[in-house]
């Protein structure tokens, strides 16, 4: 039987992630954790209130439909600055188009609105200290389960 690689969250241990799930859907349960989501013709996103400054994940919805996760080591910087958001829109060398541009792009276009994005932070967890397996594990997880919480309207 294989074993996920992990750090300090044993994602191998079903009471463990019931746990974690637990606190999750309590977050995501605070509508102070949602935030409107924009984009500007320069192809970064905004919110109209600044986000808190430490590590965490985001989750981007269409609507209610949460659409795209990702982690920040500043969850502000990579929402809320151009250089912290832009994914190398404007740069003509790019190579390819990470998701986030498909939803800029497609926002832009009116294929998918409004935007809004809720915050997950290190510190709301209760976990100390996450490693950097941890942060992108814990990603995976919520990409995985997107479609299994409750989302606020």
């Amino acid at each position: 039987m294989g074993i996920l690689k992990c750090g300090n969250i044993d994602f191998n241990a079903a009471n463990q992630i019931q746990v974690l799930q637990a606190k999750i859907q309590l977050i995501l349960d605070d509508p102070k954790n949602y935030y409107p989501l924009e984009h500007t013709k320069r192809y970064y996103f905004s919110t109209p209130a600044s986000l808190p400054t430490e590590s965490g994940w985001y989750i981007i919805f269409n609507d209610t439909s949460p659409i795209y996760v990702g982690k920040a080591e500043d969850l502000n910087k990579r929402m809320n600055t151009e250089n912290g958001s832009r994914d190398q829109y404007a740069n003509p060398q790019r190579s390819s188009d990470v998701e986030r541009n498909f939803i800029k792009k497609y926002a832009e276009l009116g294929l998918i609105c409004p935007l809004r994005v809720c915050i997950i932070t290190e510190s709301c967890l209760g976990i100390q200290p996450f490693t950097d397996l941890d942060r992108s594990n814990m990603e995976k997880h919520l990409n995985i389960w997107r479609g299994y919480f409750r989302y606020k309207q």
